[in-house]
């Protein structure tokens, strides 16, 4: 009988946290029992794709209210108590991962922290700013200290802030990296070429932390005889954006990572703005498509990302440092073509199949 692995998500959306679960899932369905199960709590779907090896398993009614979705990750927990204490199991989420420090009881369990789960709510969005973020912010502490779990870290920067926030310092560092699929994330040559005007993307979220209004603000200040030689402005999302200023720049609503892929080779320079990333997937899926990128200094975007070398860097939040970068890559074709080439040999370190394999090896050791 093969052995089980089961990843646990909040809900199946498209999101970063769930891309990774979903592509190592596709991975390991080949040799592994691979599940995924998730509470009823969202009507949003997903828009990745999976094996059909891959079994998907929800838990209880659609919920709508919050004590209905906190009642549904509850049965998730007793599911999992009760029909899987020889399986592996592997969560990600930030909140779940406060009730299942407690509430999961299953020997080989993991948390897999992929972002600085502390301070991911800062930005007000999700929690608000008052006593509901402290209150986790409390509780996020106190499930670190609960050391009979495993930990996995997608980057050095998620294990240093691990370090930093829980003080226990005798946790193993078990590097997990996110990656890219190659058949999707490449240089399509029918598409990807160098334009008179080059055009600029980036995937733009809502949340205050991801730093769309940087990037706004820089663009709306640049000189008129720069925005002359720009070409259009592509705005991948699935949020609403109809808070910001967002004139003259197309929103694109993909249906699937194909249709992002499709956007990074029409593009000629992507931008990355976050504050904080654990890791950073969208700069290294343009590098894989030949954009030219410039990425803010978030964290784990160094597991990849070399200022001058692969790309240009720039500090969060910094909208005077962003609009010259962004003026510099604009007006010079010379340098987008030589990051270009440069963060394409970069983006092929990276691979679904070399994770999956960082996976097994940690498995088979505990």
């Amino acid at each position: 009988m093969k052995k089980r692995i089961i990843f646990i998500t909040p809900t199946i959306k498209t999101g970063g946290g769930n891309r990774v679960f979903f592509e190592l899932a596709n991975i390991l369905c080949h040799s592994y029992d691979i599940m995924i199960v998730y509470p009823n709590n969202s009507d949003e779907a997903n828009t990745f794709h999976l094996e059909p090896e891959v079994r998907l398993h929800v838990i209880g009614k659609r919920a709508k209210e919050k004590w209905t979705k906190l009642y549904n990750l509850f049965r998730l927990i007793r599911y999992i108590n009760r029909n899987h204490q020889q399986d592996i199991i592997i969560y990600t989420d930030p909140i779940f991962s406060i009730f299942a420090a407690k509430g999961i009881k299953v020997p080989q369990s993991y948390r897999f922290i992929q972002a600085d789960d502390y301070r991911i709510f800062d930005d007000g969005m999700v929690l608000g700013k008052g006593l509901i973020l402290r209150l986790y912010k409390r509780l996020c502490l106190w499930a670190y200290q609960k050391q009979h779990i495993h930990y996995l870290f997608n980057s050095h920067y998620t294990y240093e802030r691990y370090l930093q926030d829980s003080g226990y310092h005798k946790v193993p560092y078990l590097l997990i990296h996110p990656a890219i699929n190659h058949d999707i994330f490449r240089i399509k040559q029918r598409l990807h070429t160098e334009t008179p005007k080059p055009s600029i993307c980036l995937v733009a979220r809502k949340h205050p932390s991801k730093g769309l209004d940087t990037f706004i603000q820089a663009f709306q200040s640049l000189p008129p005889e720069v925005l002359s030689q720009c070409g259009p402005i592509k705005l991948i999302s699935h949020d609403n954006l109809s808070a910001f200023k967002t004139q003259g720049m197309e929103i694109i609503r993909p249906k699937s990572d194909n249709d992002i892929a499709d956007v990074y080779n029409i593009s000629d320079i992507f931008i990355s703005t976050s504050w904080r990333e654990g890791f950073g997937l969208p700069p290294l899926e343009a590098m894989a498509c030949g954009c030219a990128c410039i990425i803010s200094r978030s964290g784990g975007v160094d597991e990849y990302a070399i200022d001058l070398q692969n790309c240009l860097m720039f500090e969060p939040k910094d909208v005077l440092n962003l609009q010259t970068l962004m003026m510099t890559l604009i007006q010079n074709s010379t340098l987008r073509q030589q990051l270009s080439r440069t963060s394409l040999s970069t983006s092929k370190l990276f691979s679904w199949e070399k994770s999956a394999k960082q996976l097994i090896d940690i498995l088979n050791k505990n």
